[in-house]
């Protein structure tokens, strides 16, 4: 190995050198060295690939510079030493390039092609370290150097001049390690006994965490994308998401997921929104791997031809922005969706119109650009090679929807150079079949129904695809002849379950109605108007359930029919329907037996009450005789003394209503007593 570089001699370089981070920086004063940005003509020194030439790295620009180039480079910083640096990140690229550029300034050369092609790469979006992400030179310093970025931030979103250098300089540190671990970095970078090793190993299982937590709630699908500079169309897997905490390696973890991703090969193309950078041109990006040779192109016309539909005319186009896809054209727009150069493998949406806060584009990311890659991507491929068995524009009849599709072309399963076909494999495909039976058919991924929302099941040559709402079907073969029995038998089954569902929805207002007449009618029943409504309940419910034991032509359409039960609970409502009728109709009927009881007791004390009042009186009408004057005996009183005064009979007869009123006591008393030991002590009302 050749020899390794001096990091000690390295930070002295640094050690009276200011930072700051100033990415629109134009004109630089002298003593100051911009990475990235600045003009070249500025009294400082400008280290900037982006002023033009072919580079899309810094370090490929330096290090592509001849022996002249060098010397004038190293000439200028010895006339006007560095004390101050201007950079635009912590990248890779950056850092790499400011030890060339320290190293040319001492007059040294190194052996570091390897590094220099293998950072040109990394910079133009080429991942070639491979699924261990731990040993790849490039993921662990963009980790940790994000990770010192975001600690040299302030509250107010700006950067703290001594954390930045702090930061910078332990970004150089490591990346001087690994440069003095090997001169070939896709041999892999091992452990290392350094503190920045260990920091950048936990900002890379860090960020991998967030990415983990952020695919759960992205939205995936499978798309067919154009082969650059070819007609061709490959399957890939794509990936959207609305990212808040910007990630310096989604990209790579995406791309490289085997878990996720439904083709095992990664997320091939990615598009994240980020809308708390809104003008910038971050926030709406759409990009496919470098490496697999697709081409966003026709997505790109689509989207500027949006665009331009949106502007009515009106688009600025007055200061175009320079883009190759618009070279040498006409009234060009000034902000364009970004082609990345020409190659189409990334795209940005347009940035703020100059010297405004307004907009570029008219577009929204989840109403308009997502429904837009959903149709460039699978519907304008798949809706020409269906056709639509059932009547799209028939009214829907209950809540079950049933439609059907057959594929025009030839055998799916045959034609292997049709690479739409390859669609009808996809989960994107039957996430679709399925929308197709919701009440709104969906045009953007985002709105495809979750894996767990319906269920898919291939029976022969046909696809069934059924929820809660309805069902879909869909023949792979164009002259399928089981496809209209098999849509009979979907239709008769949603009838069935519309039509449980509408007896359920009597069942509740028959069961509802009751305690209302019970108020309406203080509290009583008529049992014969009970039974009525029970006994044609119970016909009802014969009629619904009992027509689902059909046994059809044949085996296929007999296990649509049982599928299609089981999905819409038809089975195993069954028993528990009447189940519930029967104890409804128990607990009615013990409300009517309670009603009856009641009443049998309130007439059985009345009667009671009046037996007892009647015994009682005949028991004290004896006693009375016996202690006051009857009329016989007042008789027979005149007839022995004539002479009896009036005083006398007044005594008489007073004493008589005396023994009147207690007779009416003794009635009253015993009736109620009698009252009293019926309705407490009834036996046979205790039995019931």
């Amino acid at each position: 190995m050749a020899e390794t570089l001096n990091w000690d001699r390295l930070a002295a370089a640094l050690e009276n050198v200011t930072f700051s981070m100033r990415p629109s920086l134009r004109e630089l004063p002298a003593g100051t060295l911009a990475l990235g940005i600045g003009d070249a003509a500025s009294p400082g020194i400008a280290l900037n690939c982006k002023n033009g030439g072919q580079h899309r790295s810094l370090s490929a620009w330096l290090w592509a510079m001849d022996a002249s180039e060098r010397r004038a480079l190293s000439d200028k910083a010895r006339l006007q030493p560095i004390t101050h640096i201007v950079i635009e990140d912590f990248s890779l690229d950056s850092c790499f390039a400011w030890l060339l550029f320290s190293l040319f300034s001492h007059g040294e050369i190194r052996e570091l092609d390897a590094w220099v092609r293998y950072i040109d790469q990394w910079e133009q979006g080429f991942y070639l370290d491979g699924d261990h992400f731990g040993h790849s030179a490039a993921c662990l310093h963009t980790v940790f150097a994000h990770a010192r970025l975001h600690a040299a931030q302030t509250a107010t979103h700006t950067y703290d001049a001594d954390l930045l250098r702090h930061g910078f300089i332990r970004c150089l540190k490591l990346l001087t390690a690994f440069i003095n671990h090997t001169l070939e970095p896709l041999q892999g970078i091992q452990s290392l006994p350094s503190a920045e090793f260990l920091a950048a190993q936990a900002a890379l299982a860090y960020e991998y965490q967030l990415y983990q937590l952020a695919i759960e709630r992205a939205v995936t699908c499978q798309l067919l994308v154009e082969q650059a500079d070819s007609r061709r169309k490959m399957l890939v897997d794509a990936l959207f998401l609305s990212e808040q905490h910007p990630s310096g390696l989604f990209k790579i973890f995406a791309r490289n997921d085997r878990t996720h991703s439904w083709s095992k090969n990664g997320f091939t193309l990615l598009g994240i929104y980020r809308q708390q950078q809104a003008g910038t041109g971050n926030d709406m990006v759409i990009s496919v791997d470098p490496t697999s040779g697709l081409s966003l192109k026709s997505l790109w016309q689509a989207l500027e031809a949006e665009e331009n539909r949106r502007w009515q005319g009106e688009r600025p186009c007055d200061n175009p922005r320079p883009l190759h896809s618009y070279a040498g054209a006409l009234n060009a727009p000034d902000q364009p969706w970004w082609d990345d150069a020409g190659r189409y493998t990334l795209l940005g949406a347009p940035k703020f119109l100059a010297n405004t806060n307004v907009p570029g584009s008219k577009l929204d990311w989840w109403n308009d650009v997502l429904p837009i890659v959903w149709q460039q991507g699978f519907t304008d491929y798949l809706q020409p090679c269906l056709m639509r068995v059932d009547d799209a524009d028939a009214p829907v009849e209950g809540q079950k929807r049933v439609c059907a599709w057959r594929w025009n072309q030839p055998d799916a399963r045959l034609q292997q150079t049709d690479t739409s076909s390859y669609l009808t494999s996809t989960p994107s495909f039957e996430a679709w079949l399925a929308g197709c039976s919701l009440p709104v058919m969906p045009t953007t991924p985002s709105a495809l129904p979750a894996v767990d929302h319906y269920e898919a099941q291939w029976q022969g040559d046909v696809l069934i695809v059924s929820h809660q709402q309805g069902v879909t079907l869909f023949s792979r073969a164009p002259d399928n002849k089981e496809l209209e029995g098999l849509l009979n038998v979907a239709r008769r089954i949603a009838m069935l379950s519309d039509e449980y569902a509408q007896f359920l929805g009597k069942t509740r207002e028959i069961f509802k109605k009751w305690p209302q007449q019970l108020k309406q009618h203080t509290g009583t029943i008529e049992d014969k108007q009970w039974e009525e409504e029970i006994f044609a309940l119970r016909v009802n419910a014969l009629n619904v359930l009992n027509s689902t034991d059909i046994l059809f032509a044949s085996a296929q359409q007999n296990r649509l029919s049982e599928m299609l039960q089981r999905q819409w609970g038809l089975h195993e409502q069954r028993g528990n329907l009447f189940a519930q009728v029967d104890r409804l109709d128990a607990l009615m009927r013990d409300a009517i037996a309670r009603q009856n009881s009641r009443r049998h007791r309130i007439y059985g004390s009345l009667f009671s009450a009046l037996g007892m009042g009647i015994a009682a009186s005949h028991v004290w009408e004896p006693v009375r005789d016996i202690l006051t004057t009857n009329e016989y005996e007042w008789q027979l009183l005149l007839f022995k003394h004539p002479d009896t005064t009036p005083q006398q009979l007044a005594e008489i007869a007073g004493q008589s209503a005396h023994f009147e009123l207690i007779s009416l006591i003794v009635f009253l008393a015993f009736g109620l007593l009698g009252f009293i030991l019926f309705w407490f002590f009834d036996i046979r009302s205790q039995e019931e």
